[in-house]
């Protein structure tokens, strides 16, 4: 299981950074940002940064995260 380091509750969800369950080949520390909708009924989406790209990683970010996060993972309707 993941070691938690931080989590952020956002509008959309929780976003949590962890180290990752394994990494391939990385040639630094890798951190794992993760974002989970309110509604969770399963699903959600992961990323992996190196830990120095998300080393100052604030409340904003999560904020930016969770929205992109969000965007991409709910169908969008539309007009026909």
């Amino acid at each position: 299981m993941n070691k938690v380091t931080k989590t952020f509750s956002t509008k959309q969800g929780v976003v949590t950074l962890s180290d990752p369950f394994f990494t391939l080949m990385a040639d630094q520390p890798q951190v794992e940002v993760t974002y989970k909708p309110n509604n969770y009924s399963g699903w959600g989406m992961c990323k992996t940064y190196n830990a120095i790209e998300v080393s100052d990683f604030t409340q904003a970010d999560a904020e930016l995260f969770a929205s992109t996060a969000d965007s991409k993972l709910r169908i969008q309707g539309y007009a026909a």
